[in-house]
């Protein structure tokens, strides 16, 4: 019931039709265990499904429940319809496919995890990619969504969830250039128009100046507002029209002007994975952030100022638990250990600068 759970939930938060799937006997997709995987991680990182002791509470024990309820509707309802073959060989077949696709998704290592990260040229590919998409002439909405959702992403770490909850009173203006992240136990005004697939902020609250003193992130935003923060209307003629959204006040809309859900979000990344190569989620983008700025901050040599740095990050990140960086941190002495394994295969000293 467990794996049910996650599966369930996953399913209502993206908009993914589990019901339909299940009902017809049919597996998941590579594509759809992978996002369901992503979304776990995600989840589990955040504190939303505690980790335990037991077994099924363990990222790959959640996968493996998911996996039984699946194969157990594959089981009961592949009735082999439309196939010559006899029923037992078209479930087998669906079995062995589904089995190799959920293994794969599955942590070859469950301890000590590692913050996954964007190489920099991947990194380098969407923000040139997404950058030129939303500045052209008449740029796709879902491009100019894309961008701005990324360089929240990429220049704050900003959880997805986080994104999709800025509401207009949370966004920089003239004389302030702070974002604000607002847990929801702290909010106030009327409710979410998404309903139960409303995001929900759980991190601590915090606010956050851009780090880039050329950050086109508080210029984004406002460009959003005036440009495309409106919904399409059709008049008595046929004509479409543009309006300005006056029914909530959350800043990511779609284009027919209610707030931004997370499923759309969700295939905006899919659509930047396809435009560059790379394997991309928001969850990557906020990881790599985090790589990059615990590397910086583990750069400074005096211990004090570091100690400084670190907290800010924790702070940073909406963590009330310090340990919460430790994936980062494993991270760099893991490229540290790399770069000095590369010295030393170049023939370098890598220790003549240690006293």
């Amino acid at each position: 019931m467990r794996g049910a759970q996650a599966l369930v939930s996953w399913s209502l938060e993206t908009g993914f039709n589990l019901d339909a799937r299940l009902i017809q006997g049919k597996p998941l997709d590579r594509r759809e265990i992978e996002n369901f995987a992503n979304w776990l991680q995600e989840c589990m990182q955040r504190g939303d499904m505690a980790l335990r002791r037991k077994q099924v509470d363990t990222f790959n024990g959640r996968i493996r429940a998911a996996e039984a309820m699946v194969r157990w509707f594959i089981e009961t309802f592949c009735d082999g319809r439309g196939y010559e073959l006899p029923r037992a060989s078209i479930v087998d077949a669906a079995l062995t496919t589904s089995k190799r696709e959920w293994q794969n998704v599955k942590k070859r290592r469950v301890h000590d995890d590692i913050a996954p990260d964007l190489d920099d040229d991947t990194v380098k590919a969407i923000d040139t990619f997404l950058k030129n998409a939303a500045e052209r002439e008449k740029p796709e909405p879902r491009w100019v969504r894309a961008y701005l959702i990324w360089r929240l992403t990429i220049e704050f770490g900003f959880r997805l969830g986080e994104i999709l909850a800025l509401r207009l009173q949370d966004c920089p203006t003239r004389s302030d250039p702070t974002i604000r992240v607002v847990r929801i136990e702290e909010r106030d005004g009327p409710p979410d128009p998404r309903g139960r697939l409303a995001p929900r902020p759980k991190t601590l609250s915090r606010e956050l100046a851009p780090i880039l003193s050329n950050s086109p992130v508080p210029r984004l935003i406002a460009d959003y507002q005036f440009n495309h923060r409106v919904r399409n209307v059709r008049g008595a003629n046929g004509r479409k029209s543009r309006r300005p959204v006056l029914g909530h006040n959350y800043l990511l809309v779609s284009c027919s002007g209610a707030p931004l859900p997370r499923s759309s979000a969700f295939g905006l990344a899919r659509s930047i994975s396809e435009e560059v190569g790379a394997q991309f989620t928001w969850h990557l983008g906020r990881h790599a952030f985090f790589n990059r700025a615990y590397a910086a901050a583990d750069m400074i040599d005096d211990p004090s100022v570091k100690a400084v740095r670190v907290d800010d990050l924790v702070y940073w990140g909406g963590w009330s638990d310090p340990k919460s960086l430790a994936i980062y941190s494993r991270r760099t002495r893991q490229e540290r250990a790399r770069s000095g394994l590369a010295a030393w295969r170049q023939d370098i000293e890598p220790l003549a600068d240690f006293p």
